[in-house]
């Protein structure tokens, strides 16, 4: 069986992160302890990691015409994504400037207005890809454009992953054309209302998603399929900063999946992956290595 593809849709951004005492209060002002810049953006940062696990990737993306753009197309280049599909608007490359605390809680302010004029043609993506490549998307793009290449995307034979954050619009209805949904404890509780997992994931399934993955952080990732709902340990982490890991988690998930590896060790793998992103600080920055993959992949058997 041939191994599968992984086109991503998604943003790219800049991230300017600092690194504080406690996050600010209305009205406060905080003294950074460290400052670090860092590529992101959910769409770019799930490319990089896919590409790093081994899969043969391509991003969809929008980046302003501007120098933070030229430098963030070489990056992607340098890691071997291909970048055929870039779109250069007349605007500011997207940027995210994010605050982390101690406990390695943070919070995120964004500008995505290359994001926000980003309209990919659907037939473009198709003849990008073919029957059986994996497409992933987030909520960075707006709910028209994401069901739209959702819907040609699944149509056309291709498997889809649908990472919803940041929750702009209510995904649900488009879930009939997702196969792997991928929400986290919040995200599924904004979306259904429910506070528990296991009856937000079931709701999410008979929504029409083909499989739901709920990430718990230290407490694993619960796995929804039909007729089954399974929960898979976490690896153990020290987390300082879970900026990315969502990202880095998902990448992984894609790359493994597109390797045709069971959805059991592909989430081992992606929670490896998680957990190495929060034990550094940054975003991109703190995702392993393509040489240090194998070893976290490895100590898992």
């Amino acid at each position: 069986m041939n191994e599968a593809r992984v086109c991503i849709i998604g943003n790219a951004a800049i991230d300017l992160v600092f690194r504080v005492d406690h996050l600010p209060l209305a009205g406060e002002t905080s003294l950074a302890i460290t400052t670090l810049h860092d590529f992101g953006g959910k769409g770019a940062n799930q490319a990089v990691m896919a590409q790093r696990a081994g899969a043969q990737v391509q991003l969809f993306a929008a980046l302003g015409n501007d120098a933070d753009g030229d430098r963030f197309l070489a990056r992607l280049v340098e890691e071997g994504i291909d970048t055929s599909h870039i779109a250069r608007l007349p605007c500011m490359t997207d940027m995210s400037i994010v605050t982390v605390d101690q406990r390695g809680e943070n919070t995120i302010v964004t500008r995505n207005d290359a994001a926000a004029h980003y309209v990919p043609s659907p037939g473009a993506v198709l003849d990008a890809t073919r029957s059986g490549d994996w497409i992933a998307m987030q909520g960075n793009l707006s709910e028209t454009v994401t069901t739209e290449l959702l819907h040609h995307a699944h149509a056309g034979g291709r498997r889809t992953l649908l990472n919803p954050g940041p929750v702009c619009f209510d995904c649900r209805p488009l879930l009939i054309h997702v196969d792997v949904l991928v929400v986290n404890r919040v995200e599924a509780a904004t979306l259904t209302r429910l506070e528990s997992p296991e009856d937000a994931a079931r709701s999410l399934r008979e929504s029409g998603a083909g499989e739901v993955i709920v990430t718990l952080g230290s407490e694993g990732v619960l796995w929804c399929r039909p007729g089954r709902t399974a929960l898979i340990p976490a690896t153990r982490a020290n987390a300082i900063d879970t900026v990315g890991a969502g990202d880095a988690f998902c990448g992984v998930l894609l790359a493994a999946l597109a390797q045709h590896l069971p959805m059991t060790v592909s989430l081992q793998r992606a929670q490896a992956a998680a957990a190495f992103a929060v034990a550094r600080s940054g975003t991109q920055a703190a995702f392993p290595s393509r040489a240090e993959l194998p070893g976290l992949f490895n100590s898992l058997t």
